[in-house]
């Protein structure tokens, strides 16, 4: 992984978020980008300057502003040489962050966990079901106030898919530098009888494909998705739940669909870390 960009809005319940990305970014020895959008209000038509003056103007502010909030609210002693700081002008939030990852390659983007009451609306759940649609990068989702720490046990949600095999193969690249438990689980429905030779065929597929050895398989009875990962994160004590957005069916729209966002913000109090096919 070499470049990580973190969406921020430069608030105080952001500040948990930046560390969080900070100190992944130093493990995984990854560029960090700390990225912010800002709206620009409207210009009276009296202003003195113009409007690529103001434009100019605004941007050096809210970059100058950017660094500031790093610099105050990172642990570590820092620089402003030491910052990777981007800003950009941008009405919706959303847009502005495809801009900038279709600039140039970026391997991981992170976001906050927001409440619908926060700065322009900056909903994750909102935010995330956008940037998921647009097949990017993956998308790691912080819960407001989480505290960085080292990762230990990652718990992938799996349908036993061919592309499943290619989003563990990308977890394994970040479990490795923490040497963490990747656990594959898996919640079955009722149509599905032949779910143990179905998770069979899968490992006999990963062993082949992925390298990295401290896989493990769960197969989780319970009366939903939702109360089947739930129940497993908690009693493992899980670090990061990851899953895969699937286009036909699977759990990533059983779970991150518009009408239960708030319902899983309330469920979910670790990062959840988003794969496209």
């Amino acid at each position: 992984m070499d470049t990580i960009l973190y969406a921020t809005d430069c608030t105080k319940n952001s500040i948990s978020t930046l560390n969080y990305a900070k100190n992944l970014s130093d493990t995984l020895n990854a560029k960090l980008i700390v990225f912010h959008i800002y709206d620009v209000p409207p210009v009276r038509t009296s202003s003195i300057r113009s409007s690529e003056q103001l434009h100019n103007l605004s941007m050096i502010e809210q970059k100058e502003m950017l660094e500031d909030y790093c610099i105050k609210n990172l642990d570590q002693n820092l620089s402003k040489n030491q910052l990777i700081c981007e800003v950009a002008q941008n009405a919706s939030i959303s847009k502005g962050i495809i801009d900038r990852i279709n600039k140039d390659k970026i391997d991981l983007l992170v976001i906050g966990m927001k409440s619908e009451h926060s700065a322009r609306g900056f909903l994750s759940g909102n935010i995330a079901n956008k940037l998921i649609d647009k097949k990017l990068c993956p998308l790691l989702i912080i819960p407001p106030h989480y505290s960085y720490k080292k990762l230990n046990k990652i718990v992938y949600a799996s349908d036993f898919e061919s592309s499943d095999i290619i989003a563990i193969k990308k977890l394994s690249a970040i479990a490795e530098y923490y040497e963490a438990e990747i656990e594959v689980v898996h919640i079955p429905t009722m149509e599905e009888y032949a779910a143990m030779q179905q998770m069979e065929w899968f490992k006999e597929l990963l062993e082949v494909q992925v390298q990295y050895k401290k896989i493990s398989f769960h197969m989780v009875l319970a009366n939903s998705i939702e109360q089947g990962l739930r129940m497993h994160i908690k009693d493992e004590n899980a670090d990061i739940l990851g899953m895969l957005e699937r286009e036909n069916k699977g759990l990533f729209a059983a779970i991150f669909n518009k009408d239960i966002v708030k319902k899983m913000e309330t469920l979910v109090t670790i990062p959840i870390l988003c794969f496209n096919p």
